[in-house]
């Protein structure tokens, strides 16, 4: 019996706690999310800048999923700091999304410095939104 009370117990606990650690972890995932943008860009800077058009076009389309991504939490996000900038983060997210966009098309034409020029827009594009989600509390 004493038994069963204490489970019910944590269960009760477990499942009151559980929205308080989905709330850290949102933030949490933005800020991910917002690495692997940036990280995506440098990957297509620097293998385009050794020629390689192709790893620009695969590392573009991967960094277009993970901007689409970071849009869609952004705009779900119930935190009240994440509210507060939501319209400059969606315009730059955005615009990120557009640059990356122009960077692939360029690739997969094979016109690599275009190609590499529009990767360094995005980048830092992508610089800017990973500073300004870095500084949330």
């Amino acid at each position: 019996m004493q038994n069963r009370f204490r489970f019910a117990l944590i269960l009760f606990i477990l499942f009151i706690s559980f929205p308080l650690y989905a709330e850290e972890s949102s933030p949490q995932s933005i800020r991910q999310l917002s690495n692997e943008v940036y990280r995506l860009s440098q990957e297509m800077i620097f293998h385009g800048s050794e020629g390689h058009a192709h790893e620009i076009v695969s590392h573009g389309q991967e960094m277009i999923q993970r901007t689409e991504a970071l849009i869609k939490e952004v705009e779900s996000n119930p935190a009240p700091e994440i509210k507060k900038r939501r319209g400059k983060l969606l315009t730059a997210l955005k615009a990120t999304l557009k640059e990356t966009k122009e960077a692939v098309r360029l690739g997969e034409q094979e016109k690599t410095g275009p190609a590499v020029e529009a990767a360094r827009k995005a980048s830092f594009r992508a610089k800017q939104i990973r500073q300004q989600i870095q500084t949330l509390p």
